[in-house]
């Protein structure tokens, strides 16, 4: 019976009834650079995976992080803050004055009991400032039509009256650190169910609002 020849290129070497092929010069396979564009294919791979999302382009936004980082980032609920000072009661009077957010409960949901990661883009990220200075994650005060941060409460009879004010008024701790060049991450501890608001960290403007459940 006839033994089949071997592939055109290779050489047969006989051992045992077996043959082992051996490709020669003569296929014209580059095996370097074969294996170059492979370690190239791997390499991207593996950046595609560990590359953080882009930062945001507008300074002082505040985004929440995927857990997928190939996502893009997440918007929270912008709100503009209304400043309110209510008077009460005849004789004896009570004094409240705080910030009002439009709706009792924000649209951006997360899971509580867990930490929750953002980003904010920051013009203080490349000059060494502690940014709890600046920035700050609120709980807020949530009513059926409304959320608020009350920064003054006092009472007033016709002997005299008294106020307790506290501008740090609902502030939470949170861990900064650096994300990319010009931007800090921002992560919470494990929060339990309620509505809160990251911002300025003292009267704030314009802020960012998120629940929990």
């Amino acid at each position: 019976m006839r033994r089949p020849s071997a592939p055109a290129g290779c050489r047969g070497v006989r051992s045992t009834d077996r043959k082992v092929f051996t490709i020669s010069e003569d296929d014209g396979i580059d095996w370097y650079k074969m294996k170059l564009f492979t370690l190239t294919l791997v390499a991207v791979a593996c950046l595609a995976q560990t590359a953080p999302p882009p930062e945001p382009e507008t300074y002082d936004i505040f985004y929440a992080l995927p857990k997928d980082q190939s996502a893009k980032l997440v918007s929270l609920e912008r709100q503009q803050i209304r400043s309110k000072t209510k008077v009460s009661g005849f004789i004896v009077m009570g004094m409240k004055d705080s910030s009002e957010i439009t709706g009792g409960r924000s649209r951006v949901r997360f899971a509580a009991g867990q930490p929750i990661e953002f980003v904010v883009r920051s013009a203080f990220a490349v000059a060494g400032i502690d940014p709890n200075t600046f920035y700050a994650l609120r709980l807020l005060h949530n009513k059926k039509d409304k959320r608020e941060i009350i920064f003054m409460m006092g009472h007033a009879t016709p002997i005299g009256a008294s106020t307790s004010s506290d501008l740090a008024s609902g502030v939470l701790p949170v861990e900064f650190s650096k994300y990319g060049k010009s931007s800090y991450k921002v992560t919470t501890p494990a929060l339990k169910p309620g509505e809160y608001a990251l911002g300025g960290a003292t009267m704030p403007q314009v802020i960012y609002c998120f629940g929990v459940d």
